[in-house]
């Protein structure tokens, strides 16, 4: 079968290879094109004057994915780190992860 050149009817913005759609042609959210106030932007309000916050990148050192051969030796391995695995665990850090070290951190202004 030949292949056929089909020519534009319009005129489009084409983006290919750009890693950014410039700001003028961003989309309107739905909100917006509804004529109603944004709430995805009603944070913005809240935040004025709020000290600027960097998370810090902290990467895991290492990830290694282990087999055990049978459940006796998965609740040895269990016993060895000192952690509850369960069936369903997936993934565990070692030593324990302590999910609330940073709980009762709070932001506090003179």
């Amino acid at each position: 079968m030949p292949n056929k050149e089909v020519s534009e009817s319009a005129e489009y913005e084409n983006f290919v290879g750009q890693t950014e759609v410039p700001v003028d042609n961003e989309p309107a959210s739905l909100a917006e094109f509804a004529g109603m106030e944004d709430p995805k932007k009603e944070w913005k309000k809240e935040w004025v004057g709020m000290p600027e916050y960097v998370q810090e990148d902290n990467p895991t050192y290492k990830t290694i994915s282990m087999h055990f051969r049978n459940q006796e030796d998965y609740e040895e391995f269990a016993k060895l780190i000192g952690q509850p695995l369960t069936k369903k665990t997936k993934s565990t850090w070692y030593p324990r992860l302590d999910r609330s070290a940073n709980s009762l951190l709070r932001w506090v202004e003179d």
